[in-house]
Order: structure tokens, then C-alpha cells, then sequence
């Protein structure tokens, strides 16, 4: 059975010459190699994403809003989205303490209490840039229904959610964009779309169609010295990528390096040091990388000046400790 012939590290034989053991032996030195460089640096990311186990809780009551809505897939299309554009996460709760993030999502903070809203607005007011979405703020920390939707923020979005129409799957409008945001093509507004009644907010985009078309999907309002945005709807992820692409020029949003879309990169950082980490996701083509100054490879000690090429399924750790000749 499954047991008899698992995949394990060694094979049955005991030999220690099989692939496996020898690339898990490959990973523990080069893991030995990275240890000196990596001891007490830390990921520093400018864009958090809040996650509310109270709202999750909400959701999962018999009663719900929307029995299409998955909160993990309108979650994880915000974080593709960054992940793609290689702009580094957190998670945070919201209730913590936001200041040091230059963007916050909160994507449907179905429940929210009068505490934890008045931690947005004071992000809000003192410069930070918050994007909300629909399902925000429809029930108080008592699970009551909130008179104002979303509860305790109208004045921050500068709106009010008058009513919200559920679509099944399969069912879309549409979203026409206006103003300076960027956009790639037409996109959906699909499972559920917010009713706005804009109360001072910039319209960035509006319904195509139904009953609602051309009330406002998606708005801006600036609040103290911040910026607050409402996302009045789901799309699909090229929607998202556009909107970090705007994010990204509107909140200074720098990608850690300029590389090929297939190369993932990640950063970590101790004072003024960074090292970071290049992964090539395709399976066979290389990637070509250019660097701008030199930069250290730390697996290898090596120097590497102009571009480099990274093999299919490789990576590159690198840093910009660079010893003079």
C-alpha cells in the first residue's frame, strides 16, 4: 500500500544516493551558507491586509448575506495581485497598530466594532491609505445590523450603502472606469455589487448595466490627511492587478527589484542590509535578471555586474555586499 512504497527522503535501499536526499542535503548547506547572513533580519512590508476572525465567524452563521461569497477567494485575490507584482504583505488584525503600512486592505469586514473602525479612521486621518470593499461594516460587534452601512466609516468612504444586489454565479455587470485609473480591459462586477449613495467621495468607476448602472462602484475620499477608497464589488484578478498598479503610483509602492513576471522576489532586511531572494517559477525557461550596480551571490561568494541568467526552477539569493578589487 501506500505506506510500502512512500515517497521518502531516502530511498528503500538506504544508500542515500537518490535525487531527493541529495537535493535535501543541498538545501541544509545552503541554508548553512544564508544562516550568518540572515540572523536578525526581518520582512518589512508596506501594505497589510486585515483578517478579522470575529467577521469570519459572522460569515459562517446560517444567515448569510450571500451563500457565493467566499471571503478566502476575495482575499486571496488582493494578496495574488501584490504577490504578482512582487510588493511584499503583511497580515495584520484591526485592531493593530497600522501606522508603519502605507496601504491597508480590509477586504469585507462583514462585522466590525465601533473600536476597531475608529483604529481605520484615525489610519485614514493621520496620512495612511485604506482600500474597503463591499460587505464592510454591515453588522456591529453585537451582529446587529448597522443603520449606516459600512458601521461607523460612512463619513471616512464618504458614502452610505443604501442597499446591495447578490449575483449568482455566472451572473456579471460591469465596471466603467473614470477618471485617472488605469485600466487594461472591460471588468466584471460579479457576486455581489454595493449600492452607493456618494456623500462627498470621487467616483472612480460606475456599473455598466441593471437598475443600478451608472451609480458608483468604486469612489475615493480623501479624510484628514489620508486617503480612503471603497471597492464596491468583486472582479477578477486582472481588476486587482490594475488596481496595485494604481496603488503602486498613487502610495509610492516600489517593487523590491525590475524583474521578468516570472520571478518572484522577496526581501529581508537588517538596518541599512538587504539581501534578497529571486525564485523562477517556470519549469524550464531561464529568466534574464539586470541588476543595476553589482551584487553579491551568497550562495556561491560570487560577484555579479549587468544581467544574469536564472535557470527554470532555480533561484538567486543575492546582496549588495560587493568587496572592491
Amino acid at each position: 500500500g501506500p505506506e510500502k512504497f512512500y515517497g521518502g527522503v531516502l530511498t528503500h535501499d538506504g544508500l542515500a544516493k537518490n535525487r531527493m536526499f541529495q537535493e535535501v542535503m543541498q538545501v541544509g548547506q545552503e541554508l548553512q551558507t544564508l544562516k550568518p547572513l540572515l540572523a536578525g533580519t526581518q520582512v518589512k512590508a508596506d501594505v497589510a491586509i486585515l483578517l478579522s476572525h470575529a467577521s469570519d465567524w459572522a460569515l459562517d452563521q446560517p444567515m448569510r448575506p450571500n451563500k457565493f461569497f467566499s471571503q478566502r477567494e476575495h482575499v486571496q485575490l488582493y494578496y495574488t495581485a501584490l504577490h504578482d507584482r512582487n510588493i511584499l504583505v503583511d497580515f495584520a488584525r484591526p485592531s493593530d497598530d497600522l501606522s508603519k503600512y502605507k496601504v491597508v486592505i480590509a477586504p469585507s469586514l462583514h462585522m466590525i466594532s465601533g473600536g476597531d473602525a475608529d483604529v481605520l479612521r484615525l489610519y485614514v486621518h493621520n496620512g495612511g491609505t485604506l482600500v474597503g470593499t463591499f460587505n464592510t461594516g454591515l453588522v456591529d460587534e453585537n451582529n446587529l445590523a448597522a443603520t449606516e452601512p459600512p458601521y461607523e466609516m460612512s463619513d471616512m468612504f464618504g458614502l452610505k450603502v443604501v442597499e446591495f444586489d447578490p449575483l449568482r454565479p455566472g451572473e456579471e455587470n460591469h465596471i466603467t472606469i473614470k477618471g485617472g485609473f488605469p485600466t487594461t480591459g472591460l471588468h466584471s462586477a460579479r457576486l455581489w455589487c454595493d449600492i452607493i449613495e456618494p456623500r462627498g467621495c470621487q467616483i472612480l468607476g460606475t456599473y455598466a448595466q441593471d437598475f443600478y448602472s451608472g451609480k458608483p462602484a468604486i469612489t475615493l475620499n480623501n479624510f484628514g490627511e489620508g486617503r480612503a477608497i471603497y471597492v464596491g464589488t468583486m472582479s477578477s484578478l486582472p481588476f486587482y492587478h490594475d488596481l496595485v498598479t494604481w496603488l503602486r503610483q498613487t502610495c509610492s509602492l516600489n517593487p523590491l527589484l525590475r524583474v521578468p513576471d516570472q520571478i518572484e522576489v522577496s526581501m529581508r532586511v537588517r538596518g541599512d542590509y538587504r539581501i534578497y531572494f529571486l525564485l523562477n517559477h517556470h519549469p524550464t525557461q531561464s529568466a534574464h535578471v539586470q541588476f543595476f550596480k553589482p551584487v553579491r551571490d551568497c550562495l556561491t561568494g560570487k560577484e555579479i555586474s549587468g544581467g544574469y541568467d536564472i535557470p527554470g526552477k532555480d533561484i538567486l539569493v543575492v546582496d549588495e555586499t560587493v568587496t572592491s578589487a
